[in-house]
């Protein structure tokens, strides 16, 4: 896979515990929602058609989520990341950070994105989407199999950690990939200000490691 994307979320599961305090690792799911912070990831189906439709999306109606499981050569792996948080600096701002860790079908990890910006800053009114948009795209030398992608998010205010694990596959070419799948087409709810649906356009953040996608969304 080569360094090539934009970077954010997915599927409402169950709510699960685990590990040292303050770190929740919630294998195979895509949501957190407690104490004030709501975070929700997916691995995105068309990510240049999410954002420019997020982008121009008015009052409470937010774009249909489609995520899939299964890549081609060529893909990108995008992980869709949308958040809100009541945490806030005594300057009256938020700050989350995301990384992201690929591993390869034997286990080794292939790519790793530290310290990627969510929002530092006074944060949207509703759900937000990461200001940091990265994402892998599958190289034709990249083995087919089961990848894992685990998405640690931080949010410095409130101290809190979250791991998100998610397994995609790498098919064979010749394979028919499965239909996508369109999750929460109904608008997203902002669960710690539902009266409010206002949420600011994506402002791509392009790195080293992170290629904007501005000029796709025009």
């Amino acid at each position: 896979m080569k360094r090539a994307s934009l970077g954010i979320l997915v599927l409402a599961c169950s709510l699960g515990a685990s590990g040292e305090d303050g770190l929740r690792e919630l294998p195979d799911q895509s949501v957190y929602a407690k104490d004030g912070l709501y975070l929700k990831v997916a691995l995105l189906d068309d990510p240049k058609e999410f954002l420019g439709e997020w982008a121009r999306r008015t009052g409470t109606q937010s774009p249909p989520i489609k995520t899939r499981t299964s890549f081609r050569r060529g893909e990108v792996v995008f992980p869709a990341l949308m958040y809100s948080t009541n945490a806030r600096s005594p300057a009256g701002e938020a700050e989350i950070t995301c990384s992201l860790l690929f591993r390869k079908p034997d286990g080794s990890i292939y790519e790793k994105l530290e310290d990627l910006k969510v929002v530092k800053g006074r944060p949207p009114e509703g759900i937000g989407l990461s200001e940091a948009k990265a994402g892998l795209k599958i190289e034709d030398t990249d083995p087919f199999g089961e990848y894992t992608l685990k998405v640690t998010i931080t949010d410095k205010v409130k101290e809190v950690t979250v791991e998100m694990l998610f397994h995609f596959s790498v098919i064979d070419p010749d394979a028919k990939p499965p239909d996508p799948i369109v999750t929460e087409s109904e608008s997203l709810a902002d669960p710690i200000h539902p009266e409010s649906a206002q949420v600011a356009s994506p402002t791509p953040q392009p790195t080293s490691r992170v290629r904007s996608f501005s000029d796709d969304l025009r």
